[in-house]
């Protein structure tokens, strides 16, 4: 079995994001056959339990606000549009957007999905330990039992 045969692609869709996606498509190469593609909201308007699943759980999504239920349907989009991307350069993609504590998320997808490595982009802001990576890839770096491919783009 390829090294990096399963992966987990973790994005919020940012320009930054966009960059590290480019790499999971090059891990094609290197015998990637499956991306899980990962959204964590952790910014709607009420409480939901840690680890809700906004895609199946639809009793859920219909307790919330109109506003916040228009921000999870373009979320979702925005993954189905990433899915179909990938599937479109061969290689079988599975989305996920889940709501609560996002390095915890990241963490729990790649643990039962069986990932063998995380790749996201690294946003460089916080305290000194986390002015490289940013708080939420720290996290994951920190309790991934894979490995995890952080991705910065480089300025100039």
């Amino acid at each position: 079995m390829p090294l990096f045969e399963k992966i987990l692609y973790s994005t919020d869709f940012s320009p930054l994001a966009e960059y590290a996606l480019d790499y999971v498509r090059k891990l094609k190469n290197a015998g990637t056959k499956e991306v899980i593609v990962v959204h964590v909201v952790d910014d709607v308007s009420i409480e939901l339990p840690e680890g809700a699943d906004l895609i199946k759980e639809k009793e859920l999504f219909k307790i919330l606000p109109d506003l916040d239920q228009e921000y999870v349907t373009t979320l979702l989009q925005k993954l189905e549009t990433i899915k179909n991307k990938l599937e479109r350069e061969g290689l079988s993609a599975k989305i996920y957007l889940k709501y609560g504590n996002v390095s915890k998320q990241i963490v729990n997808i790649a643990e039962s999905e069986k990932v063998r490595l995380i790749i996201m982009g690294a946003h460089g802001k916080g305290l000194l330990t986390e002015i490289l990576l940013g708080s939420v890839s720290t996290d994951v770096i920190r309790n991934a039992k894979c490995p995890v491919l952080i991705i910065k783009k480089e300025e100039g």
